[in-house]
């Protein structure tokens, strides 16, 4: 989370951890364990949704 507000230049707010803890979940139980592959999926979906939020907003 730090990593993305730095590079977003904005904080997370309260349901974009939520979506990202329930998506680092949902790999956790297919069988990702490894933490940099974590951080990888986890980015991306933080910058999906950020697109998606900057869509709906425009």
């Amino acid at each position: 989370m730090k990593i993305y507000s730095r590079v977003a230049r904005h904080d997370l707010d309260q349901g974009m951890r939520r979506d990202l803890a329930r998506h680092i979940r949902r790999l956790a139980e297919q069988g990702v364990q490894d933490p940099g592959r974590l951080t990888v999926c986890g980015l991306s979906y933080l910058r999906e949704l950020d697109k998606q939020r900057a869509s709906e907003r425009s």
